[in-house]
């Protein structure tokens, strides 16, 4: 087995991702496009920002034909669907801020990569994508908006991830506890990806800033389970309230039985 850097933290997913050849391959398996660039950008910024937006793509990069934006995310945080379609539409903007003619000269991509243990009820696919077509009256799609958003989910996988995307979805998903068994891949490109990330190939410098990921990471990670602890405990208070059995409450909650006995307790103490 390889010793990696899971591909859930910015500095390893941007290293290998940022390869022009890897960075190509990927967008065309997942979005089903050619697609040719000879430059990956990271923390990618526009010049002049949209009015009082100031944001920087994980990774970009264009043809002449299209405008791609890969971005990777593993904590969840709770605006992130609305933080991606930010992101997506202002790429679109940015193209007609100062032109008369409201064209867009590239078709913009946007893929987010999710690797936050999700649960079901949260997301429940490993591919999902969202174009701008609008739909008739007969529910047929009209095609004049190629523009395409697309989350995908490794933790998701399923027998019905297309074929091309479920492949890379393993590969990242493999390397999520750290460990990697370089004879399940015999892909030239998969082999450059783990290359870029096993941990021997990892600087001092890169090796600095993923300790400062994985901190903020265990930060943001502990936040959002308190806040994720206080919402199931003001639900359980609520049926309590109504007179709810500690059983039902704990199953409806997740909370353990003793515990709610306690919120029942402190509940009556105020």
């Amino acid at each position: 087995m390889t010793q990696v850097v899971p591909l859930r933290y910015d500095t390893a997913f941007k290293k290998a991702f940022s390869q022009p050849e890897i960075f190509c391959q990927f967008a065309e398996d997942v979005l089903g496009i050619k697609f040719h660039t000879d430059e990956v950008h990271r923390g990618y910024k526009f010049l002049e920002p949209i009015r009082q937006v100031d944001i920087e793509y994980d990774l970009f990069a264009e043809d002449l034909e299209s405008r791609i934006v890969v971005e990777i995310q593993h904590v969840k945080e709770h605006h992130f669907y609305d933080r991606f379609l930010y992101y997506h539409l202002i790429n679109l903007v940015e193209q007609v801020k100062s032109s008369k003619a409201y064209q867009f000269d590239r078709t913009v991509y946007t893929i987010v990569v999710l690797t936050s243990p999700y649960s079901e009820n949260e997301i429940d696919f490993s591919v999902a994508i969202m174009d701008f077509n609008p739909i008739n009256e007969f529910n047929r799609k009209v095609d004049v908006y190629p523009h395409q958003l697309v989350f995908v989910v490794p933790r998701m996988l399923n027998d019905k991830t297309p074929t091309g995307i479920k492949a890379w979805l393993e590969l990242v998903l493999d390397s999520l506890d750290g460990e990697m068994d370089e004879s399940r891949y015999n892909s030239p490109i998969f082999e450059k990806v783990i290359d870029a990330v096993k941990v021997d190939n990892i600087s001092p410098a890169e090796r600095r800033i993923l300790k400062d990921e994985e901190s903020w990471e265990d930060t943001l990670t502990e936040v959002t389970q308190r806040e994720t602890q206080r919402e199931k405990e003001t639900i359980a208070r609520a049926l309590i309230s109504e007179g709810v059995s500690t059983e039902v409450i704990a199953r409806a909650t997740g909370i353990p039985e003793v515990d709610i006995e306690n919120i029942n307790i402190s509940s009556l103490r105020d």
